[in-house]
């Protein structure tokens, strides 16, 4: 679960710090890795874990019934693949299944996922959240149309809300859920105190929330020198703003790239 890795060299921005990662690493993205190329000293603790939902049974019969549907929207990448691998266990063809409607998701990365899996969504907002597809929704009819929502049990509502404002009908299928990951942090609490952190890094609301929980009551504020926080995307800075923290670096561009790109530029 835990790993530390060290690249040191003045010829790059980030060379003689020391970052926390609180997600885990995939193949298709590495924080760690792209804060190393940038010189950065890496230790990573995993806060939350990504397990697939409990029940497919909703997911299913939205299969079963695609031809009924008029949009598909997925919000993350997770979404994204989760979906995939259950069309999979079903031997469906996700390509097949998603030609006969449109497609919406959140974000270049989550665009990316499907068009690697040779499905083109026509519905990329720039902005990357939930508000920005709101607003790119606005200029469809929806009039009674499907929406299947494809995304986290317990997901932000409001783009549920908004979408039934516009007329939609909305279909909810849960496809995967974050759960506190398991494990002993007592590694994590010694760098802390030893201010040996200069940065924490979070990519998700539910990743701080975890954090929070590890830590003793009262230890952070005991801390003799706090380390900075970047954030990606607005609801994860909001957050840690909840706790009574601050929130240093937090690009518009919701993705590892540009979060990169403002660490440096610090």
């Amino acid at each position: 679960m835990t790993s530390v890795s060290y690249q040191h060299s003045e010829k790059f921005p980030l060379a003689g710090l020391r970052f926390l990662v609180t997600r885990q690493d995939s193949t298709e993205s590495s924080l760690s890795g792209m804060l190393e190329s940038q010189g950065a000293s890496v230790l990573t603790a995993q806060m939350t874990q990504i397990i697939p939902t409990e029940s497919w049974e909703s997911f299913d019969e939205t299969v079963q019934q695609i031809s009924n549907i008029d949009w598909a929207v997925f919000t993350s990448r997770n979404g994204v693949t989760h979906c995939l691998s259950r069309l999979n266990d079903l031997e469906v063809s996700a390509q097949q299944l998603f030609s006969s409607i449109k497609t919406a998701c959140v974000g270049q990365a989550t665009a990316s996922v499907l068009t690697d899996n040779g499905i083109t969504p026509e519905l990329v907002p720039e902005h990357f959240q939930s508000e920005g597809l709101i607003d790119a929704f606005k200029q469809h009819d929806l009039f009674e149309k499907r929406c299947w929502l494809i995304q986290a049990e317990s997901p932000r509502k409001i783009l549920r809300d908004s979408l039934q404002k516009m007329g939609a009908q909305i279909i909810l299928t849960p496809v995967y859920r974050n759960v506190p990951a398991a494990g002993d942090y007592t590694f994590l609490l010694a760098e802390l105190e030893q201010q040996k952190l200069d940065w924490i890094l979070f990519a998700s609301p539910s990743a701080v929330q975890n954090f929070h929980q590890i830590l003793p009551s009262g230890f952070w504020e005991s801390l003799a020198a706090e380390p900075k926080i970047a954030c990606l995307g607005k609801i994860t800075a909001k957050a840690v703003r909840d706790f009574g923290w601050s929130v240093q670096a937090a690009p518009n561009i919701q993705d590892f790239e540009h979060l990169v790109q403002s660490l440096c530029e610090i």
